[in-house]
Order: structure tokens, then sequence, then C-alpha cells
């Protein structure tokens, strides 16, 4: 196996450890009784149109990389965005190790989210406020592991469509972030401000 064929099956693999992780833990959660995804019926247009745009870049990016991996004819993206920025085996190992760190964290967040792991914002039937585990590095594992999924895949594939993508959906994301925080505040009060205090929005200082 060349290394170009190697990078491309990781990949692949890599891809199907993020959404297997997902929907396990979502199943077992389900069986519990819990609902991980979550419906905020007090979302602004603005904010419905940002949800929504978010899902289709991540689907978008999930389909490109199949596409440019395994690989397929047709793409979401114009091809003139497939222009290749970096083409080193160095970056490209570079990349598998982000893309595996993030991984590390996308899996011991849900480990540490037990029961409390929601996909938007609960406003009825919220979990616990979740504050130990990698959470007392970071106040926002799962966004941290993707974004360094996105930025690995791109310094993985080397195309400008991947960086795009990955400022995108890191932007997005950030939103995303902030809309939870004020939700947060609200519903723990003086636990979550101290919380704050201690623990970083992307990673701990102190």
């Amino acid at each position: 196996m060349n290394a170009a064929r190697f990078f491309d099956e990781f990949q692949l693999c890599a891809l199907v450890c993020l959404v297997g992780l997902g929907v396990l833990r979502a199943a077992v959660l389900y069986a519990r009784g819990v609902h991980v995804v979550a419906i905020d019926w007090q979302r602004s247009l603005w904010e419905q149109l940002a949800d929504a745009l978010l899902i289709v870049l991540i689907f978008s990016w999930a389909y490109e990389v199949v596409a440019y991996s395994w690989p397929l004819r047709s793409h979401v993206f114009p091809t003139w965005l497939a222009l290749v920025v970096t083409d080193s085996a160095v970056v490209k190992a570079l990349g598998a190790v982000v893309v595996c760190t993030g991984l590390l964290i996308f899996a011991l967040a849900l480990w540490a989210f037990a029961d409390s792991w929601r996909i938007g914002i609960d406003r009825s039937t919220a979990g616990a406020l979740v504050t130990d585990g990698i959470f007392a590095w970071t106040r926002n594992p799962i966004y941290v592991a993707l974004d360094l999924i996105f930025f690995g895949t791109f310094l993985v594939q080397g195309r400008a469509l991947f960086l795009v993508l990955a400022l995108a959906l890191a932007a997005l994301l950030h939103y995303q972030i902030r809309r939870e925080e004020k939700y947060l505040a609200g519903a723990y009060g003086d636990a979550y401000r101290s919380y704050c205090e201690r623990v970083g929005r992307y990673v701990r200082w102190r």
C-alpha cells in the first residue's frame, strides 16, 4: 500500500470512528429514555438558519471526505476548490495525529457527559452540569474535538476545500458555543459562572 492510499483509508476509518462513537452513544442513551437530539423552539430565524447551515456543511464535509478518499466521481463543491495546497507526507502524518487527538477528545467527552449529552439546547430535560473529566480542561470538548478533526482533515487531504470547510465550520461552532453559554449561565447560575472562571472556553489556562 502506498502512502497516498494509506491516508485515504485512514480518513475513511476516522470518519467511521467519529460517526460510530456518536451513534453508539446516542443509542445507549435512547435505550435509557434519554432523547439526545433536542430542538430549541426559542431560536430566532438567524439561529435557525445558522443551525441549518451547520448541518448542511457537516454532511457535505463528510461526503467530500468519502468522495476524495474512496474516490467518487461526483462532488458537492466545484472542482476548483479541489486545488491541492500541500502534499507533504509529513504534513499528512501531522494531520493524522491531529485527527486522532480529536477522536480521543470526542470519546472522552461522550464518556464524561454520561446522561447529559445533548445535540442542541434542551430547555425541558437538560442533564446535570458536567465539570469533571475532560471538562476540567475545556468547557467544550465536543467542539474542540470537531475543530481538530476538521483542520486535521485539511492537513491529511491537503485540498483548499477542506481548509475552507474547516474555517466555516469553526466559525459556526463558535457561534453555537456562545449561544449555549447564554443558556447554561441562565440554567445553572453561579455554578456555571464559577466553572467558567476555572476553565476556558477552549482550553484551561490555569
